[in-house]
């Protein structure tokens, strides 16, 4: 598993020979990398807020990544109607008296650089890009990849590779003897594990922001080729960070185990937490004998009905973050609602996603809903809200309405609306990472705003 050669990656595209003959590996683009130098950022700083706008779009170029091409017989056929106008729609500003246009509101004070309003009949009803994006960019995911890691994870387990009922250590080594190996792998997908510290990070670094400590440390991202490759003692290898001289996500995870314990029982609270998805992505990997590009090519990117390539982030042995390394293009994000809208059937009606996987999103259990308020500062965003197979369900309690959604640190968000099957997928760049400003601005002054007025104007 994860065999290719260091030469290969350095020499550029190299077909993966079996499993996933669509998946190819590609060095970085020198002039991206060059031209974000002059702006002081580079692949070693690139995620930092301060330069979300130069960095979002095509980010794969500037990193060693896999490209997953999806078959042309398995595209879905889109009609675009663009039938709903974002600029006729008027919200409440913040200034007393005074209006703003949603599309004013997405494009200029949410720093959206493109969306897809999908319905339920796969017809894309409006779309814009901005920021000279196109519908063939790859924009980079940040935390919505969990969601997708998450398909296809339960479509592995779906057919009989492992079950999520399993206990972690069963297939992930480098957690055996630890209390970590007695985890269940639901609970890791439901971020319930007991998980909230995490290993220090490099002096200086930016922690996401998050109100109750970083969602991952600095070693975790270094190790999986996030922040790049590097020539070191005549081989490329990752940076060396604050945990040391980690060459791979199983050493990074090793060091994990051995250092850090439970803050308290599984299934007592949800944290978020990006190694949670990790764990559960790698057991899927490991049932199936495929890295993360191979499994995600082979269970969900070629029978989606997905358009367009996507692009994963890779280190030198192939090791892809299934917690955020993930590109694709805005039609794909929402192509990826669209298959929980349809009960997981394509376009063809063919079974991708299971039913019961969805089923679990859209209703919950007692068990993370419970969870949800006990620890985490989500509680205050989003009240009625729970955290299920790597989802967030939201509902206004005002209104009743419920949906589910991808989220990203800095406004990627893909979600579908429990009544009527809309779906809103976008992708933003605003600068300060989830919180308070974030909540109110996608999760209420945009998704709620539009999935109210698609169903006011009869769109589903």
């Amino acid at each position: 598993m994860k065999k290719n050669s260091i030469m290969a990656i350095a020499l550029g595209t190299v077909l993966v020979v079996g499993a996933s003959a669509s998946v190819t590996y590609h060095k970085p683009n020198e002039l991206y990398e060059k031209n974000l130098h002059q702006y002081g950022t580079g692949v070693k700083d690139w995620e930092e807020s301060k330069y979300m706008r130069l960095t979002m779009s095509d980010t794969q170029l500037f990193h060693y990544y896999a490209k997953i091409t999806p078959p042309e017989a398995n595209k879905m056929p889109l009609k675009v109607t663009n039938i709903f106008n974002i600029s006729k729609i008027m919200v409440d500003d913040v200034i007393p008296d005074k209006k703003i246009s949603m599309y004013n509101l997405m494009r200029d004070r949410a720093s959206v650089d493109s969306y897809v309003i999908m319905n339920k009949k796969g017809e894309i009803v409006a779309e814009d890009y901005w920021s000279n994006t196109s519908k063939e960019t790859n924009h980079h995911l940040m935390s919505a990849h969990k969601s997708f890691s998450s398909m296809a994870a339960y479509i592995v387990a779906d057919k009989g590779h492992f079950k999520t009922s399993d206990n972690a250590g069963k297939w992930v080594k480098e957690l055996r003897g630890t209390p970590w190996a007695k985890i269940s792998l639901q609970d890791y997908a439901d971020m319930n594990s007991g998980m909230q510290t995490v290993l220090g990070s490099r002096k200086g670094y930016h922690n996401w922001g998050m109100p109750d400590g970083s969602t991952w440390d600095s070693s975790m991202s270094s190790a999986t080729g996030y922040n790049g490759l590097f020539v070191r003692d005549g081989k490329l290898l990752p940076p060396i960070d604050n945990q040391g001289d980690l060459r791979s996500f199983s050493d990074y995870l090793t060091k994990f185990a051995t250092t850090v314990k439970p803050d308290w029982k599984a299934g007592y609270a949800y944290q978020y937490r990006g190694l949670n998805t990790e764990i559960l992505a790698l057991a899927a990997e490991r049932s199936v004998g495929m890295n993360l590009a191979q499994m995600m090519d082979k269970y969900l990117w070629s029978k989606g009905g997905f358009q367009y390539p996507m692009s994963l982030f890779i280190n030198q042995v192939n090791d892809s973050l299934a917690s955020g390394s993930m590109n694709c293009s805005n039609r794909d994000f929402a192509i990826g609602s669209w298959l929980m809208v349809n009960d997981g059937k394509n376009w063809k009606g063919e079974q991708v996603v299971p039913k019961a996987y969805i089923a679990q999103i859209k209703k919950g259990d007692k068990r993370v809903k419970d969870a949800f308020p006990r620890v985490s500062y989500e509680k205050h965003l989003a009240p009625h809200a729970f955290y299920k197979n790597q989802w967030r369900t939201i509902t206004d309690d005002k209104t009743g309405r419920t949906y589910s959604t991808m989220v990203g640190v800095n406004g990627q968000l893909s979600a579908f609306d429990h009544k009527t099957g809309n779906v809103i997928a976008v992708f933003g760049s605003y600068r300060e990472h989830t919180g308070t400003v974030f909540g109110k601005l996608y999760v209420w002054d945009i998704l709620f705003k539009l999935f109210d007025e698609l169903e006011k104007q009869g769109i589903k």
